[in-house]
């Protein structure tokens, strides 16, 4: 009995020395004895995720910075290039017709006093300087007797030769008129294959201010011609030039004079017939010929003028 209350006691007495001393553990510790850990609570993973998302939004750091972006600049649409009026033929025909004469030379008369036919010679012109100097070519005036020049208005004026040259097929006379139209020179280098043209002159010698159209069909064309003489460097077209029409101009078609028409081929020896086949003296060449006379002959009349 004595032993079983001694076993008790004992067992007693350890119980609270263990409590006991297990406080003394917590305090030395320094945990409180109401900080025991506990199970830990079950949380909403959706909750988690809501609150992560909102932590996301609220911060600064992570808020996305909206990003320009150059808007591209549209290519204008080019408009397309107006087109050129092509000038009509009636246009270049009236700008150079008043500067477009006709030329008689009326040669002294054959032996026996007939009044040959070849003695009266006409063919054309072009006024090429207010003063009154006409470009002609050389075989109209070959010869010269009495020069007569026929105005586009029909008025009638004595004309005098000023220069000729049989190798180049050129000839300038003059008539005592001032202010007369004139022709405006075109480029002759310019030309090219297939482009328009306008032959002026007096076709036949009957028919003044005769026009005939046609093409430009070659260029720096070279001819043989009657007595050794060779004449290169020709504008070759099939508009019609008949005899008469020598030394009219041969226009483009903005009404400038790009050569001056001078003879065509109706029959080779050697193959034939020919059709359309005539030839003009390019203006570069032809212009550079004539100022040169004009100049010589205007100083020749200042150095004979009499003194005041």
């Amino acid at each position: 009995m004595i032993v079983a209350l001694v076993t008790v006691s004992f067992s007693i007495g350890g119980l609270l020395g263990g409590i006991v001393g297990g406080g003394l553990v917590l305090w030395a510790s320094g945990l409180p004895l109401s900080a025991a850990p506990t199970p830990a609570e079950k949380v909403d993973p959706s909750l988690c995720e809501a609150v992560a998302s909102e932590a996301l939004l609220a911060s600064p750091l992570l808020t996305p910075t909206p990003t320009q972006t150059s808007t591209p600049t549209p290519t204008p649409t080019l408009s397309p290039p107006t087109p050129t009026a092509t000038p009509s033929l009636a246009d270049s025909v009236a700008r150079v017709l008043p500067a477009v004469v006709t030329i008689v030379n009326q040669r002294p008369a054959t032996s026996m006093g007939r009044n040959d036919l070849n003695t009266r010679i006409r063919g054309s012109g072009t006024i090429i300087d207010t003063r009154g100097y006409i470009a002609t070519n050389y075989h109209v005036v070959q010869g010269a007797g009495q020069l007569t020049v026929i105005l586009a208005t029909g008025q009638e004026l004595p004309a005098r030769l000023v220069a000729l040259d049989a190798q180049r097929e050129m000839a300038l006379v003059r008539v005592e008129h001032e202010n007369l139209p004139v022709a405006v020179w075109g480029d002759s280098n310019a030309v090219r294959l297939g482009e328009w043209v306008v032959a002026i002159g007096s076709a036949l010698g009957d028919f003044p201010n005769s026009v005939t159209v046609g093409v430009i069909s070659g260029i720096n064309r070279s001819v043989d011609l009657d007595g050794n003489v060779r004449i290169s460097g020709l504008i070759q077209t099939d508009a019609a030039i008949n005899k008469g029409n020598s030394g009219g101009p041969l226009v483009n078609q903005h009404g400038e004079v790009i050569g001056i028409n001078t003879f065509l081929i109706r029959e080779n020896r050697r193959v034939g017939v020919a059709e359309g086949i005539s030839f003009a003296i390019p203006s570069a060449l032809a212009r550079e010929i004539l100022e040169q006379w004009i100049a010589a002959d205007t100083h020749r009349a200042a150095s004979e003028s009499p003194l005041p």
